[in-house]
């Protein structure tokens, strides 16, 4: 083979990685901050009492568990999407819930998200955890399959965010 036909493969290759790599990366990002958006917008619902806004964000059973991590004989607890959507609509409570430091990994079509976060009752502090959210994406975008938190009401650390405004 002539040293050119060996150049040419090598050069096709080398172009190659150098402009899909970077739109790799680009999409990867892309998928991140949607990812991270979707849950953000879970949150907003939960604070608005919007149950369109938060149905629409859930797959059709998506689970919600939840763990107390204050004792080591917690059982977890366990909440349909249903169930979630209609105690929205039961809790007159303002609530606000604080994510921070999301880590995603995204492969194809699914997602996770871990995070640290805090959560507010009527602009009083409640508990603090770690959520961990699973996403798929389908035709409509990225949805929550299911949502696994802990439950931490002492010796939590202070926000990275600071003190929630009032009104929030």
């Amino acid at each position: 083979m002539t040293r050119s036909r060996i150049a040419l493969p090598i050069l096709f290759a080398t172009l190659t990685l150098v402009t899909v790599g970077p739109l790799r990366a680009q999409s990867a990002a892309s998928d991140s901050t949607a990812v991270v958006a979707v849950v953000q917008r879970l949150f907003d619902a939960m604070a608005k009492s919007d149950t369109a806004m938060a149905h629409a964000l859930l797959m059709p059973g998506t689970r919600f568990v939840s763990l107390l991590s204050d004792t080591s004989t917690s059982m977890p607890r366990a909440q349909s999407d249903t169930s979630f959507l209609r105690s929205l609509v039961a809790r007159p409570q303002r609530l606000l819930e604080r994510m921070w430091s999301p880590i995603v990994h995204v492969q194809g079509p699914i997602a996770t998200l871990w995070a640290p976060y805090d959560f507010h009752v009527n602009g009083q502090f409640s508990h603090c955890g770690i959520d961990t959210a699973t996403l798929v994406r389908g035709a409509s975008g990225w949805q929550i399959a299911s949502l696994v938190y802990t439950v931490q009401r002492r010796g939590c650390a202070p926000s990275p965010l600071g003190v929630p405004r009032s009104g929030s």
